[in-house]
């Protein structure tokens, strides 16, 4: 399954980041999918793989009018339809450099995952699931 984003083309985006879930609890890849919603992203969608698994970035253009931006995400069994992972992030992005900062990870006590973020470049994390 590749990723999807439903953000409209009709507008030029002001910036994109791109993502990857990696799955580190031992679920087969595609399991979990993490859903992303903020005003100017829509509700983009990144498949699961498993470590070592091979998958694309699932590239999200922004078409949010604030460079600060807050965004509900969601990381979804699809095999038992539960929600195990549910979370605020906020990122801020600086036009002057390109670079996109993720400022803030907030996952509610009641989830029964974890989520670590590592930077790959400007605009490019792994997103890593792991077990509490």
């Amino acid at each position: 399954m590749i990723g999807t984003s439903d953000v409209r083309s009709h507008q030029k985006a002001n910036f994109s980041i791109s993502l990857k879930l990696i799955d580190t609890t031992g679920a087969k890849s595609g399991t979990y999918l993490m859903i992303l919603d903020a005003d100017g992203f829509g509700e983009a969608k990144v498949p699961s793989v498993e470590v070592g698994g091979n998958m694309e970035y699932v590239r999200i253009p922004s078409e949010a009018s604030s460079n600060d931006i807050a965004c509900a995400i969601y990381i979804r069994n699809k095999e038992t339809r539960s929600y195990p992972l549910v979370g605020t992030l906020y990122l801020i992005y600086s036009p002057s450099s390109g670079v996109v900062d993720i400022t803030t990870m907030k996952i509610s006590l009641e989830s029964q995952l974890d989520l670590d973020v590592d930077r790959i470049d400007n605009t490019t994390f792994n997103f890593k699931l792991k077990n509490k």
